[in-house]
């Protein structure tokens, strides 16, 4: 995005106003107001309402009668789940090899295919949408906001929708309104990183709109504290990586589960405050859930990770093994061995 478009979407951001442009008429959707925004929501929660009366399905049960007539299945909800874990891990090794441009190069050529796949899978997924309770409430929403919030550019008067259908109009909205990646960087940028800075100045407003955001502008201020957030971070990234989506999602992810293993390992070092667990090499925890279990092998490093591994590996080939069938535990025998000879040798 240029400097003079980057200035642009910060104005018309700032002014809480979309300007559509219909040849010889032109129109302005505005921020609706607190009271505009409950009745944009009442219309909501009635329609869904409603609809559930008509016998319209919610989202889930339709995905249960779509799996019924074959249209969908549990194998392609985990592929689903398989791809976003996928995707996420690649992010993860885009940060980690940020210094390798070979290899950058490669992981962002996976990381497009993933991303491909994934909005397949979820448009296949999201086909009926607009037929379940969710989708009908939702496009009535919309069409309660347009209708209270759409005015004349020339009058400065509600639209009647007599020259431009209304549908035109809630289109024409929906393309207006940024996408995630614009949104980014409009928030790590220039002019908006200036304006920012001068939000606490007594006589400065960000928006001129005061009641009630719309969507960019919401998504702008999460973005804006997202991008604070990282620069005050003890570990915070270098510029080239805050400028890269994807590797300073990676950083974002690996701090969330830095945070998770800190969080779970203080949880258990309370639940083990006996002095003989708390001086032991190994501690088995029992759990009761397998999401307890998860949430326990986070606590681990990724080294005792790899090493738990190891030895479940070493259990599924043999049946049973001891403590010196294992890798780790040979590694610790033969440092002891080399430490006692080392002694003996020094007397």
């Amino acid at each position: 995005m240029k400097q003079h478009e980057r200035e642009y979407f910060v104005a018309r951001i700032r002014s809480g106003i979309y300007k559509l442009d219909f040849g010889d008429m032109k129109l302005k959707i505005v921020a609706p107001t607190l009271e505009q925004d409950l009745e944009i929501q009442e219309v909501y929660i009635n329609t869904y309402r409603q609809a559930e009366e008509d016998g319209f399905l919610q989202h889930e049960d339709m995905l249960e009668s779509m799996k019924e007539r074959g249209l969908w299945s549990d194998e392609e909800e985990e592929r689903i789940k398989g791809l976003e874990k996928d995707i996420d891990k690649l992010k993860v090794e885009l940060f980690q090899n940020k210094n390798r441009e070979d290899l950058v190069k490669q992981i962002r050529t996976y990381l497009k295919a993933g991303k491909d796949q994934l909005n397949e899978e979820l448009s296949k997924k999201m086909r009926n949408y607009e037929n379940t309770c969710e989708g009908l409430s939702q496009v009535a929403k919309v069409n309660r906001l347009i209708k209270l919030t759409c005015l004349r550019c020339d009058t400065g008067e509600p639209y009647d929708f007599k020259e431009i259908p209304k549908d035109n109009v809630m289109k024409l909205y929906g393309m207006q309104v940024l996408s995630e990646a614009s949104t980014r960087e409009l928030a790590r940028t220039e002019p908006w990183s200036s304006t920012w800075i001068l939000r606490d100045t007594d006589t400065f407003e960000l928006f001129s709109n005061k009641e009630q955001l719309n969507a960019d502008q919401k998504n702008l201020l999460v973005w804006a504290r997202m991008y604070e957030s990282v620069q005050e971070s003890l570990d915070c990234p270098s510029d080239d990586v805050v400028e890269d989506d994807d590797m300073l999602d990676g950083w974002f992810i690996l701090q969330k589960k830095k945070r998770e293993q800190e969080r779970v390992q203080s949880d258990i070092e309370q639940s083990t405050q006996n002095s003989k667990i708390a001086n032991s090499d190994e501690i088995f925890i029992m759990a009761d859930t397998q999401a307890d279990a998860e949430r326990i092998n986070r606590s681990n490093t990724f080294h005792n990770q790899q090493v738990k591994k190891q030895r479940m590996s070493v259990i599924r080939g043999k049946g049973e093994a001891e403590d010196i069938d294992f890798q780790d535990q040979q590694l610790k025998l033969r440092q002891r061995t080399n430490e006692m000879f080392k002694g003996n040798f020094r007397r």
